[in-house]
């Protein structure tokens, strides 16, 4: 009995950490539009050590497979980088190995982001195509190389739009049903 006891306790000390881990989403964004966020680091997007969604933001929106997405980051404090995942983000997956600007980590898997490198005030990701149907996470996230706690605010215009039809398949169906049209007088004249 005492060693059930003691196997629930040690669970309990080993969770604790996790059931008070704050939430770390910051909204939805699902649809588009554009929200404003802070961060309390100046580089923990760059240096993928964000232990909390107070120095990464992570925004999540529901899309569709093919759906466009453009993600315009501005702020006049900071340089921002931004990082893209199909799943949603959630407190226990930024522990060990915790999060990564440019691969998967947890069960997010790496769409795409900017370059920490080459990155400058008002970062963009623009036209990046969605692979598959369901939730995804966008990361932002200070790149300044020097680290410093504050508050930096920035602001992200979100556009999700489906893509638009090709000129050739309201061609193709125009023609089909003149053919149905044309083949229907015929049949009726007969």
């Amino acid at each position: 009995m005492k060693s059930i006891v003691r196997a629930i306790c040690l669970w309990a000390v080993l969770l604790l950490p996790v059931a008070s881990f704050a939430q770390v989403l910051s909204g939805d964004v699902t649809g588009g539009g554009t929200v404003t966020g802070s961060v309390t680091s100046s580089d923990a997007w760059i240096q993928s050590n964000a232990l909390d969604g107070d120095q990464v933001n992570f925004w999540s929106f529901t899309a569709n497979a093919g759906d466009v997405l453009s993600i315009v980051v501005n702020s006049s404090a900071i340089e921002f980088g931004v990082s893209v995942y199909q799943g949603l983000v959630e407190a226990q997956e930024l522990f060990i190995p915790g999060f990564s600007n440019y691969g998967d980590f947890g069960d997010n898997l790496y769409v795409a982001g900017t370059n920490p490198v080459t990155g400058a005030l008002g970062t963009s990701l623009l036209n990046l195509v969605l692979p598959s149907s369901g939730v995804y996470t966008i990361a932002v996230g200070g790149e300044s190389g020097f680290p410093l706690e504050g508050l930096f605010a920035y602001s992200m215009a979100v556009n999700v739009a489906p893509v638009p039809l090709p000129a050739a398949f309201w061609l193709l169906g125009s023609a089909l049903a003149g053919m149905g049209v044309f083949g229907r007088r015929r049949r009726v004249a007969a």
